[in-house]
């Protein structure tokens, strides 16, 4: 008899079929095959059919139980499963759902691992949970590291390397970086901004892409919004045209401006992911016109209400304003 539990394989499945063929009893095909009794009883009662215990059939239904009964954390919590799907579809990664639990309850709740297990097994797949992802990807790839080709340095203007550490270690507000967000066939667009340390986001419609334009465009915006003044002290631009008139906002606003290396974006990578975010509101075919700097704010609303990582899981609203997410009710789990 074998002291320590395991599976009947299909071998021994076939030679257990022949010994009970035999006419053997349960007691010398359990010593035989070196299993308890009552393991030979429960492989009889589980996986006999209407014609008796037979080896092929008697697998099948093994590993079709065996597949069937592998449930996810968010199947035996359906509670839990509906808080999930409710996030997905508002808008929040895996990743920010299983963080912001934590951060509510104190403890880990569900993996950011287990939730996308659901989102692409076979019952996430019937719901395309799948298309409430950022890439809305089908299946899952493995994420692949590029290079960056790098360029030559910018000349007469203030570089991002001339930037104390103040601003590149994240430690203080008021530290911006700004990009613009064309569209197709028009020349208004999008003037973005957002603070470094908050990960705060702002963005404003812009009719045109002259320097003076833009650089009115954000000054207008900001003395609109005096409580955005007071917190902005530098803003990173890239070499783009559209910037030249940075002495004005250095004027205007009493920020610093300094500027990226050519055709290296990804020195104000905050600013980039923020675009890439917005893209999923207003793609380049947006037509501008019937868009209004409301609805715009509503979508920045949202992208700042949303807990993020980098942050602890906080929401860039909760770090720029200073509130603390503790005072919030928690979610029943």
């Amino acid at each position: 008899m074998c002291k320590k539990y395991k599976h009947i394989n299909v071998e021994e499945r076939i030679r257990l079929y022949k010994l009970l063929s035999s006419g053997n009893s349960i007691q010398k095909i359990a010593n035989q095959l070196q299993f308890h009794k009552s393991t030979i009883y429960r492989e009889l009662a589980r996986n006999s059919s209407i014609y008796g215990y037979r080896p092929d059939t008697a697998s099948q239904k093994y590993y079709y139980r065996r597949k069937t009964s592998k449930r996810t954390k968010l199947d035996k919590n359906p509670i839990l499963k509906i808080y999930v799907i409710e996030k997905l579809k508002a808008g929040h990664s895996p990743e920010q759902i299983s963080g912001r639990l934590k951060l509510l309850h104190g403890k880990c709740i569900v993996s950011h691992e287990t939730i996308y297990k659901y989102i692409y097994s076979e019952y996430g797949i019937k719901l395309k949970l799948y298309k409430c992802l950022r890439k809305q990807r089908r299946y899952r790839f493995p994420r692949v590291k590029r290079r960056r080709y790098r360029r030559s340095k910018p000349k007469n203007k203030e570089s991002i390397h001339d930037r104390p550490d103040s601003i590149n270690d994240r430690s203080k507000l008021g530290h911006w970086e700004g990009d613009l967000i064309v569209f197709k066939k028009q020349k208004t667009n999008l003037f973005t901004l957002r603070e470094r340390k908050s990960r705060f986001i702002i963005a404003i419609k812009n009719r045109n892409r002259k320097a003076k334009n833009t650089a009115n465009t954000l000054i207008k915006y900001m003395k609109q919004k005096s409580q955005l003044v007071k917190k902005c002290n530098s803003i990173t631009l890239d070499n783009g045209v559209e910037f030249y008139e940075h002495q004005l906002l250095t004027h205007e606003l009493g920020a610093d401006v300094y500027f990226c290396d050519p055709y290296k974006s990804y020195q104000k990578g905050a600013i980039e992911n923020a675009n890439r975010d917005l893209r999923r509101y207003y793609p380049r075919k947006t037509k501008m016109a019937h868009i209004t700097q409301n609805n715009i704010d509503l979508t920045t609303n949202e992208l700042n209400n949303l807990p993020m990582k980098c942050l602890g899981f906080r929401t860039p609203h909760e770090v720029f304003w200073d509130v603390n997410p503790k005072n919030l009710v928690a979610p029943l789990v």
